[in-house]
């Protein structure tokens, strides 16, 4: 019986060690926001060569029933009417800006789009995150565009609104 179980275990280790490696992910929480911010970089990228870039002003109000700090991972996306969007994540300089009771103006920079009637968040961590309002300001004619949240944006989960086809 010893010997049988060496031979396997033999074996076992001799099939193993010549396996390949394989990165065994969570690809549904990663999937959504990665792959729209790669797309979206890509834009970006692709708009950069062409020069036909744009900057969009975005006022976060975070909510004062909102967590003291977080450190989750916060995506934006705004679009227009036509299905154009703009993609970022609130890091870099704005990385640990989001506190309760705080306006911060946050400066996106991607490909021009229409009038904004469409604003998205999604949120990857575990501190949670509680916007009050987002005013989002056209390109066009700088006229602004509040969307009043007032909820705890959802965990892996893109949470907003679309005004685009409203009466």
């Amino acid at each position: 019986m010893k010997a049988l179980t060496l031979i396997i275990l033999t074996f076992s280790i001799g099939v193993f060690s010549h396996a390949t490696p394989i990165l065994v992910t969570h690809p549904q929480l990663q999937m959504n926001l990665s792959s729209t911010l790669n797309h979206t970089q890509q834009q970006i990228n692709e708009t950069r060569l062409s020069g036909s870039n744009c900057f969009y002003t975005i006022d976060i109000k975070t909510s004062c029933s909102s967590p003291e700090n977080t450190t989750d991972l916060i995506g934006i996306l705004v679009g227009d009417a036509e299905g154009n969007e703009v993609v970022a994540t609130l890091d870099g300089p704005y990385a640990g800006m989001l506190k309760p009771c705080m306006t911060i103006p946050f400066t996106l920079l991607g490909p021009c789009i229409g009038k904004i009637c469409k604003l998205y968040f999604h949120r990857i961590g575990l501190d949670g995150w509680m916007p009050e309002t987002v005013t989002a300001y056209n390109i066009d004619d700088n006229s602004p565009i509040t969307f009043t949240f007032n909820y705890f944006i959802h965990e892996n989960q893109f949470s907003g609104f679309d005004y685009c086809h409203s009466s």
